[in-house]
C-alpha cells in the first residue's frame, strides 16, 4: 500500500466516497431485513396434522418471557437482536465519523462482535425449539427465516470488509 492509499480519518470520507455509498447501502438494507425478519414468520410447527403454530422470533421470545424462561430469552435477545443492532450501528458510524481514536477502539469491538455471530445463537435457539418439540411435529420453513438468514450473512460481510479497509485505508494519528 503506498502513502497515497493512506488518508487521515478527517479525509476518509471525501477519499472513498463510492466505497463509502456502497457499505452504507448495504448496511441500511441489512437493518431493514434484519427489523423484516423479527417480525416475519420463521417456520409452521404443526402436530397431528391439526394444530398449528406460526412462529417469528419475536413471538418466540415473548413465549420465552410467557413461560417463565428469563435467561434463555435473555441469552437470544442479547445475541440475536441487540448485538447485530450494535454492530450494525457501529459500522454506520464508523463510515460516516471523524474521530480517529473512537474509530480505532469501534474497529476493535467489531472485531469482538463478530466472535458472537448471530447465525451461531441463532441456529442454537432453532435446536432448543426443536427438542422441546414433541416427535410428531412438522415444522415447515417460511421466508423471514430466509430475510433473517441473509441479514446475518450480509452483516458478517460487512463487518469483514469494512474492519479490513478501515484498517488499511486509514492513519491514525497515534
Amino acid at each position: 500500500m503506498t502513502d497515497s492509499q493512506v488518508v487521515n480519518i478527517t479525509q476518509f470520507s471525501k477519499s472513498y466516497p463510492v466505497a463509502r455509498i456502497i457499505v452504507n447501502t448495504a448496511t441500511l438494507l441489512t437493518l431493514v431485513l434484519f427489523f423484516v425478519s423479527l417480525i416475519s414468520p420463521l417456520f409452521t410447527l404443526e402436530k397431528f396434522y391439526f394444530f398449528a403454530n406460526t412462529v417469528s422470533l419475536f413471538s418466540a421470545l415473548w413465549s420465552l418471557i410467557g413461560k417463565g424462561h428469563l435467561f434463555l430469552f435473555l441469552i437470544i435477545f442479547v445475541f440475536s437482536i441487540l448485538f447485530p443492532i450494535l454492530k450494525l450501528s457501529v459500522i454506520l458510524y464508523l463510515w460516516n465519523s471523524h474521530a480517529g481514536a473512537t474509530v480505532q477502539r469501534l474497529l476493535k469491538l467489531i472485531h469482538q462482535f463478530g466472535k458472537w455471530s448471530m447465525l451461531d445463537v441463532f441456529v442454537v435457539a432453532l435446536m432448543v425449539v426443536s427438542i422441546k418439540l414433541d416427535a410428531v411435529a412438522e415444522m415447515q420453513i417460511h421466508y423471514g427465516l430466509y430475510l433473517f438468514l441473509t441479514s446475518v450473512i450480509l452483516s458478517i460481510i460487512i463487518s469483514a470488509i469494512s474492519t479490513r479497509f478501515l484498517k488499511n485505508h486509514i492513519k491514525f494519528n497515534s
